[in-house]
């Protein structure tokens, strides 16, 4: 790999010390600037004009070049940068954005490791970032092992298995590669772990062969081989009869570190506040239920649009998250209008439309993780939700979900528009329904009540209301209301290839 490259070592070294500032790498009249904060890269800057943050947002299909031209005249004239202009005028959310830059900064990185930039300096300072890539070193050096990866020839009578049980939750991986981490716990064949994947065999020696850049292979012998640990084992035993171990959730799961967190997040950002509080009690109420008949899935719906059922679910989750020894996901199946993401401040994909519609990777392949709320974002963009949602694979990942947490959260669509609600809450154990004081129109909801299970209603929250209105002995209140409007024109853009679609 690149590990003796001075500007790597430069790289690392302001990670490893948490430096805040700007180091410079620079080729003749070429030069690449990296912000750092606290060692992680927030963004990059660069007088290449390929790699200029504009032809990323037209590479990635939010815009076309004539509204960058647009953009970048706005930006001038309101003395903002190019990618706070797109959001101001709803092109891109925030968290996507941040996403971009985070694709912008890596491009840069492997452009000056490939074509030996030097370091030119590190003028030390903080610079505020409108969307922060906070890209860790370790995300570097994973993005650096996809980079041109030739196949890693292993031989079919040999076994590959992880050199060590260490932590791997800090690496993004993507779900293939997650996959097949997962089936390596024990050593496994190369036909094995084809036939129990279903990845290609040429995709998967790339896959393994990333794995052994990172130093996390190990190539076994089959005559030095006891698959089972016993001394009854032969050279003609198929490993893929061995049982497996389960899926280790907490050292694989990646840990989102770069989150772009919604200030509506209030659990997370103002734990002791008066409305995390709220969200707190409600959480203990849930428990108390919980007592009477189990209530691991709860479906948390609405009875119209824009009655804020996503920022009860994103704020609830955190609130359940907090308590040690607990297992929690939140699952985005608003397919329709996502929105769980945006709270959390993370891209939409990988998520359950992508597991619903791929087939033979697991479940646990999509999920990530935030402190310690487990999470599945909407994913890829469909054209028939109700379709995926109905699906015996739907049913099976929410009995999958049971097995591995103690609790899930259900963000659904609304009950009163489309069908797709109806469907999920019909899968969970409970359901909440969210209104919004002053929007919720009387029709829906009584429309709702009617058609609803009313054994699985175990109350309703309202929304947007004053602290006044809190003290009641069946509902729960948020003091406010996100009023969000998504960007215009949005479209199913074309998913950003990997290493393993070349």
């Amino acid at each position: 790999m690149m590990n003796a490259k001075p500007s790597l070592d430069e790289i690392r070294q302001a990670h490893d010390a948490k430096k805040s500032g700007v180091l410079t790498l620079a080729r003749d009249n070429d030069t690449i600037s990296l912000f750092y904060r606290e060692g992680r890269i927030e963004a990059a800057s660069s007088n290449l004009g390929s790699y200029r943050l504009g032809q990323f947002l037209i590479k990635e299909e939010y815009v076309d070049p004539k509204v960058v031209e647009t953009l970048i005249s706005k930006a001038q004239r309101q003395k903002v940068c190019l990618g706070e202009a797109a959001v101001r005028n709803r092109f891109i959310d925030p968290s996507d954005l941040a996403d971009v830059v985070r694709n912008q900064v890596m491009e840069l990185v492997k452009h000056a490791l490939e074509n030996d930039f030097s370091p030119s300096g590190f003028v030390s300072g903080i610079h505020s970032i409108y969307a922060p890539a906070k890209i860790e070193f370790s995300q570097i050096i994973l993005e650096l092992s996809r980079t041109n990866v030739t196949r890693l020839q292993i031989p079919t009578n040999s076994f590959v298995v992880l050199r060590t049980d260490q932590d791997l939750s800090r690496f993004a991986w993507h779900p293939q590669e997650l996959f097949v981490l997962s089936c390596l716990k024990i050593p496994a064949s190369i036909p094995d772990l084809a036939r129990e994947t279903e990845i290609a065999t040429e995709d998967l020696e790339k896959i393994l062969t990333v794995f052994d850049r990172l130093g996390l292979l190990e190539v076994l012998s089959q005559p030095d081989l006891d698959p089972r640990g016993g001394a009854e084992a032969d050279n003609g035993l198929n490993t893929a009869v061995i049982k497996r171990p389960h899926f280790p959730l907490e050292y694989l799961i990646p840990r989102t570190t770069n989150a772009l967190v919604s200030e509506k997040l209030e659990v997370l950002n103002n734990g002791s506040s008066f409305i995390s509080e709220q969200f707190k009690n409600l959480k203990v109420r849930i428990n108390e239920m919980g007592l009477v008949k189990p209530l691991k899935a709860i479906t948390i719906s609405s009875p119209a649009a824009q009655d804020g059922k996503s920022l009860i679910a994103a704020n609830l989750g955190m609130a359940f998250s907090i308590d040690a020894g607990k297992r929690v996901i939140a699952v985005d199946c608003d397919l329709r209008n996502p929105s769980l993401h945006r709270y959390l401040g993370v891209p939409l994909e990988p998520g359950i439309g992508d597991y619903l519609g791929n087939g033979h990777l697991g479940p646990q392949c999509y999920i990530r993780r935030m402190k310690n709320l487990f999470f599945l974002t909407a994913g890829t963009a469909t054209a028939d939700p109700i379709e995926l949602l109905s699906m015996d694979k739907m049913k099976d990942l929410i009995e999958c979900l049971k097995i591995d947490f103690d609790t899930i959260l259900i963000d659904a669509p609304p009950l009163a528009a489309i069908s797709d609600a109806r469907i999920v809450t019909g899968l969970s154990d409970a359901l909440v329904l969210v209104v919004r004081r002053g929007k919720t129109p009387y029709g829906s909801i009584e429309n709702t009540l009617r058609t609803v299970n009313r054994e699985k209603l175990l109350g309703v929250v309202f929304n947007d209301v004053q602290p006044m209105l809190f003290h009641t002995h069946y509902s729960y209140g948020y003091a406010y209301y996100d009023r969000y409007e998504p960007p215009k024109n949005r479209k199913i853009r074309t998913r950003v290839k990997t290493y393993l679609d070349s």
